[in-house]
């Protein structure tokens, strides 16, 4: 059973790094809703920059580049995306941040965050979209950031399990920060093994099983208009500078992470020859879909109004 779960595992993770958040449908979803509460100063100044495409599309174009690196995928030879590649060859680390799950906020100076992680990245998308940056273009700047706002609000993007493994038969999850030196990660749940497929992994979970449920669809425009009604335009807007907000945003993620393994039972570990962790045999809740999917609800409805809101508050470079 084990070969077969460790086989697996690393066919989904080699050269991957982490999965694609939300998936294809969930992050068109995600751009269809934002760019329907757009401002019209917003809404000009990306109908400027994006021509005749749509944030629905822009929002998938950083996972296709990926695709485009093996030869794959409709931007494959893509002159564009192959200088892209070329320009950021590490462009994969930008999707994600790995803090222990029991972390109380996201600190760009913590041990934990990165300079390539997901809010440093968003960061960057807002400086050279205010022309304080020349790292991207603006239309390389606006995809990427609507992209990576779908991400930062995928809880599994953000939160990240730590293992004790030293007896493999009985992993235990490991969720203070103060306690993870040394332990194993699980790359946000993708090593994390639900069944026996190729995708039966708690991420690969989360970012299409849960996304397809969460109105019964796999139409981006139908999923769409099911989150609209969804969204709390008073309760989600987020205060301050909306140069913190992607920080604000991650913390949050990261406090959902924690609910979303709430309730697994961890059943084996497979190590590497080096001690390293190759997989973790886990075993969801009966009712954890009917727990799960209205965070996955809500995290999708709130990365698109998020998204919209920071597009609505950037102070936009004009010529």
């Amino acid at each position: 059973m084990w070969l077969r779960i460790i086989l697996v595992s690393l066919l989904a993770l080699a050269g991957a790094g982490r999965a694609f958040a939300w998936g294809r449908l969930g992050h068109q979803a995600i751009g269809e809703l934002a760019a329907d509460l757009l401002h019209e100063k917003a809404r000009l100044q990306v109908k400027k920059i994006l021509g005749a495409s749509e944030l629905a599309t822009a929002g998938v174009w950083l996972d296709e580049l990926r695709a485009a690196e093996r030869g794959t995928g409709g931007l494959a030879g893509d002159p564009e995306a192959v200088a892209f590649n070329q320009k950021f060859p590490d462009h994969h680390k930008w999707h994600f941040t790995n803090f222990p799950l029991g972390s109380a906020t996201y600190s760009e100076s913590s041990r934990f965050a990165d300079p390539d992680d997901v809010v440093h990245q968003i960061n960057a998308c807002i400086a050279s979209l205010e022309g304080r940056s020349t790292k991207f273009t603006p239309v390389e700047a606006l995809r990427v950031l609507t992209h990576l706002v779908g991400d930062v609000h995928q809880p599994l993007h953000v939160g990240t399990g730590f293992f004790d493994v030293r007896n493999p038969s009985t992993p235990k999850l490991i969720t203070a920060p103060s306690s993870v030196a040394g332990k194993s990660a699980d790359l946000g749940g993708n090593k994390v093994r639900t069944g026996f497929g190729l995708f039966d992994s708690l991420h690969a979970y989360w970012d299409d099983t849960l996304v397809q449920r969460v109105a019964a669809t796999g139409s981006a425009e139908k999923l769409a208009t099911h989150l609209r009604s969804r969204v709390n335009h008073t309760k989600w807007r987020t205060p301050g500078d909306y140069h913190t907000w992607a920080a604000a945003w991650a913390t949050e993620s990261v406090h959902q992470a924690a609910l979303a393994y709430k309730g697994i039972m961890f059943t084996g570990a497979k190590l590497s020859a080096g001690k390293s962790l190759s997989a973790v045999a886990a075993e969801l809740p009966s009712d954890y879909e009917a727990g799960q999917k209205p965070r996955a609800q809500a995290q999708l409805a709130k990365a698109a109004f998020h998204l919209a809101e920071l597009l609505n508050a950037i102070e936009w470079k004009t010529p």
